[in-house]
C-alpha cells in the first residue's frame, strides 16, 4: 500500500514541476508568457518605439486611488477593443513602492505595457495634474488629448477621442 502512495506522490510532484516549467517564470503578474503583462522601469521606457501606434498613456496608482480599479478596467476594455487597430495602452504606475501596484496588475490587459515610475519622472515630464490621468498620442506621437481624473460618465468622450485617433493614418 505504501508503495502505491509513494508512486502517486511521485507522479503528482512530476506533474507539478512540469506545469510550473511550462508556465514560465513567476513575476506575480500572470502565468505563462502568452498572458504576461510587459512590466518595465521608467528607465527602459521609450515612447518613440511606439511610433505608428496610437498610444493611451495612463497614469495610475495602486495605493490611495479610489477610482483606479475602475480606471484599470476601462484601460483593459480599450486595449481589448482597439488593440488590433493599433492602440497600445501604457499604464504608468506612480506608486513609490512598486508592490502597491501588484493588486491591480492582474486586471491590466496582457497586451498593455506597465511602466513603473516611483520617482515620478514621467509625471514631471508630462506635467500630470492628478491621478489617474490619461494622455492620448496620435500615430506620430503628437499629444492629442489629456483627461485628468476618471469619471465613468466621461468614458464615452474619452473613447470617441481615441476612435478619432485610430481612424487617422500614420504620416511619415
Amino acid at each position: 500500500m505504501s508503495r502505491k502512495i509513494f508512486t502517486v506522490l511521485v507522479v503528482i510532484c512530476l506533474a507539478a514541476v512540469a506545469t510550473l516549467s511550462l508556465a514560465g517564470p513567476n513575476t506575480g503578474v500572470r502565468g505563462g508568457d502568452r498572458d504576461r503583462v510587459a512590466v518595465i522601469s521608467v528607465n527602459d521606457f521609450n515612447l518613440e518605439k511606439l511610433e505608428g501606434k496610437v498610444v493611451l498613456m495612463a497614469f495610475w496608482a495602486g495605493r490611495d486611488c479610489v477610482v483606479c480599479p475602475s480606471f484599470i478596467s476601462w484601460l483593459h476594455q480599450m486595449q481589448g477593443r482597439y488593440g488590433d487597430d493599433g492602440l497600445v495602452v501604457v499604464a504608468v504606475n506612480v506608486d513609490r513602492d512598486s508592490a502597491a501596484a501588484t493588486n491591480l496588475l492582474n486586471s491590466i490587459h496582457p497586451r498593455s505595457q506597465v511602466v513603473l515610475d516611483p520617482q515620478r519622472r514621467l509625471v514631471g515630464r508630462y506635467e500630470v495634474e492628478g491621478i489617474p490621468s490619461t494622455y492620448l498620442f496620435d500615430r506620430n506621437l503628437n499629444q492629442a488629448k489629456m483627461f485628468t481624473g476618471f469619471v465613468p460618465e466621461r468614458t464615452q468622450d474619452m473613447e470617441k477621442a481615441l476612435q478619432k485617433l485610430i481612424e487617422k493614418k500614420y504620416q511619415d
